[in-house]
């Protein structure tokens, strides 16, 4: 199993860094700026474990979902606006990331939400980069940077001036504000002007996700 030292650990892992040498790798699809791995949320997140080797047997006991798929490795990585539930816990958990780190907002629907970053044609679907660095695949056309809602079926939030939305990097992440414009600057990076208690201010509009009746706060 991969390990690296608890001092270069990425800032935002809930960890220690003065006790023990090192922590589990991260593995998978998921930016390692954007999530942590499955053995450090059952560990030092919830306390459900006690160490690394008690959170592989949860694992592999198939008692921790992500967006409704079984984890199969505690190197596994759980991010941003992924939902995660543990069996034999009562809470499902969908995670945020603010500027102190994460934060782990209970929820009480399955609902998983996910930005387009992407999209290609192939045959006679369309196969779309979704920010966890997933893929999804269907014939129904969706926009880049449009957010998707699985709950059952699959419902588009675009991504315009009025909408809801996160901001999930700077120093403004873990804030919900309303968007009021997107200014595109052709090579240089795009940004988004949101509103947010009559103060407006710029971030990146990668940064920006639609987020229409979905929890992201306590």
């Amino acid at each position: 199993m991969g390990f690296q030292k608890r001092l270069s650990a990425p800032k935002h892992y809930p960890i220690n860094r003065k006790d023990n040498s090192y922590v589990v790798e991260l593995k998978g699809s998921r930016s390692k700026d954007q999530a942590i791995p499955t053995a450090l949320f059952l560990r030092d997140v919830l306390g459900y474990a006690d160490s690394v080797s008690e959170a592989k047997k949860i694992v592999n006991d198939g008692k921790v979902q992500r967006n409704g798929d079984t984890v199969r490795d505690v190197k596994e990585g759980l991010g941003v606006l992924d939902v995660v539930e543990v069996e034999g816990l009562e809470e499902t958990y969908r995670i945020v990331k603010d500027s102190k780190g994460f934060k782990f907002i209970s929820v009480q629907d399955d609902k998983v939400l996910a930005r387009v970053t992407g999209k290609k044609a192939v045959g006679d679907e369309y196969v779309y980069s979704l920010h966890n660095g997933e893929n999804y695949r269907t014939k129904d056309e969706f926009g880049v940077q449009n957010s998707l809602i699985f709950n059952g079926g699959v419902k588009e939030v675009p991504l315009e001036e009025g909408a809801e939305v996160l901001i999930t990097g700077g120093q403004h992440a873990g804030e919900t504000a309303e968007l009021v414009e997107i200014n595109r600057s052709g090579l240089k990076t795009s940004t988004a002007t949101v509103e947010e208690d009559d103060r407006q201010f710029d971030t990146r509009l990668e940064n920006v996700v639609a987020v229409e009746d979905v929890k992201v706060t306590e």
